[in-house]
């Protein structure tokens, strides 16, 4: 037993130390950005691995103007908003109704989700390009929307069902026996259980539209449309010789996900492991 022990323990401090070299590895390169962004061009140019000797604090002020990220802040927040109000909606309408209504062809949608997450999003865009074109739906919020919301709806409704799936029925039917009508245990009963999975598609929705670049990219022309994304292309476009700015524009291109995500890690955690466990 003693030994058995000892092994385990030197397992657990080997297994520890492998973590922390992986962590090492995946945050530094933000950690650098990070220092970078309070240093001058000056340091950077003669420190670009160290830490900065003055915290500069300017170039957060100065490339906040001049990236002209204040709009694009705007715009993401926009499109993200909206995308999340729809896709929650839809998504968990349509979840409900294949897990506990399971109309005719239920199976079919299903599968047709599925076959579509096994696509490439980029054979969608030459089509998606003359469509648009003929909605007038290029470079606007409207037509980058909708194309978040399309993309974003088969995983949602795919993790949602797996949800859904796991609420026993005898909770939905005595709702009904109360007199409840089928829009009513979806309200009252339904998505109040279900707000974790919500949760997090929420933040998995609001994760992709704000790291979005492909169809962003593509579809908006317009600087004062432009995402936080494509903002970023564009400063380190004008700025790219500049190392200090473009690590302040980087960090201030990634910060706001991360502290969203660090916030409600724990509930993405559990709306995915609850989902992945009742399907």
């Amino acid at each position: 037993m003693g030994d058995m022990k000892k092994s385990n323990k030197r397992i657990a401090i080997l297994t520890h130390i492998v973590l922390l070299i992986v962590l090492i590895f995946s945050l530094y390169p933000f950690i650098l950005m990070v220092m970078n962004s309070f240093k001058s061009s000056q340091e950077i140019n003669l420190n670009p691995l160290g830490v900065p000797r003055e915290w500069n604090f300017d170039n957060y002020f100065t490339v906040w103007q001049e990236g002209g990220y204040a709009r694009a802040f705007f715009n993401t927040l926009g499109i993200m908003v909206i995308t999340i109000a729809v896709v929650i909606v839809v998504c968990g309408c349509c979840a409900y109704s294949m897990s506990k209504l399971k109309p005719k062809g239920a199976n079919g949608v299903f599968n047709y989700f599925m076959f579509t997450m096994s696509v490439s999003i980029s054979l969608c865009l030459v089509p998606l390009f003359f469509v648009w074109m003929r909605l007038n739906l290029m470079n606007s919020h409207l037509g980058l929307t909708l194309i978040y919301i399309g993309t974003n709806i088969p995983f949602t409704v795919i993790i949602m069902r797996s949800f859904f799936i796991g609420i026993p029925d005898e909770i939905l039917e005595s709702a009904r026996l109360d007199g409840c009508n089928e829009l009513s245990v979806l309200a009252r009963i339904a998505f109040p259980i279900a707000k974790p999975i919500f949760l997090t598609s929420a933040l998995m929705t609001a994760l992709g539209v704000w790291n979005e670049f492909f169809f962003a990219n593509s579809f908006i022309q317009d600087d004062q449309l432009r995402t936080v994304a494509t903002r970023y292309l564009a400063f380190t476009g004008a700025y790219g010789s500049e190392w200090n700015k473009v690590s302040t524009a980087g960090v201030i291109t990634v910060l706001p996900m991360v502290i969203l995500y660090l916030l409600f890690q724990r509930q993405f955690i559990e709306g995915l492991t609850a989902g992945s466990l009742k399907g």
